[in-house]
């Protein structure tokens, strides 16, 4: 085999390998240039793209994913975006377990370039990413087709089954009410309206 011949295979060879992982990832529905913050191992921050895909997200460079970080979709239990204080709040929440929904912030228009991604596993583990670059606006409109995606991909139900998004939505709605009840903001027969309310739906 000549030279021309095995520049030739090689050629081939890439290209086959490229639509292997084309078809692997599915349908590119976003990305955003990030910095990993942690969660996903413990190597010191990093700054690439975080790209998500129909069958899987990637925090990849060049094409390639760093620090091997590939997160399957159906590993995902929610995504969020929002700002530094809000992420700071969610690093204190332990009840994430029984959660495991998709929840996003709704994005306000901000000035301020200080926004967070959260991608929440179904294990439990939280995998950070950070940008001083973009506002949360700005986030979420490069991965508006991704977080729709995915909304629906965690929290589609089908006829006759449960959503827990609701599930775990209610449990928040019946704590902050008994807490407003406990302290005199509303009346038990206005908490126990409520709790009919949200049992039942």
């Amino acid at each position: 085999m000549g030279l021309f011949d095995n520049i030739k295979q090689k050629q081939s060879d890439a290209k086959a390998k490229k639509e292997a992982t084309n078809e692997e990832r599915g349908k590119e529905l976003g990305n955003v240039s990030i910095s990993y913050v942690g969660g996903y191992d413990d190597q010191k921050r990093f700054n690439a793209k975080l790209c998500f895909y129909e069958n899987q997200i990637e925090y990849s460079q060049f094409g390639q994913p760093v620090k091997g970080l590939v997160i399957k979709a159906s590993d995902v239990g929610s995504i969020e975006v929002g700002g530094q204080e809000q992420v700071k709040s969610r690093l204190s929440l332990t009840r994430m377990a029984t959660l495991g929904v998709f929840s996003l912030a709704a994005p306000k228009r901000s000035s301020v370039k200080d926004t967070s991604v959260v991608i929440v596993l179904k294990d439990n583990r939280q995998v950070f990413f950070h940008t001083k670059d973009l506002t949360e606006f700005d986030v979420h409109s490069k991965l508006a087709n991704a977080i729709s995606y995915y909304h629906a991909k965690v929290g589609g139900t089908t006829s006759g089954q449960t959503n827990p998004a609701n599930q775990g939505n209610n449990l928040d709605q019946l704590e902050k009410l008994a807490d407003l009840k406990s302290k005199g903001i509303i009346t038990q027969e206005e908490f126990d309206k409520k709790k009919s309310e949200l049992l039942s739906s």
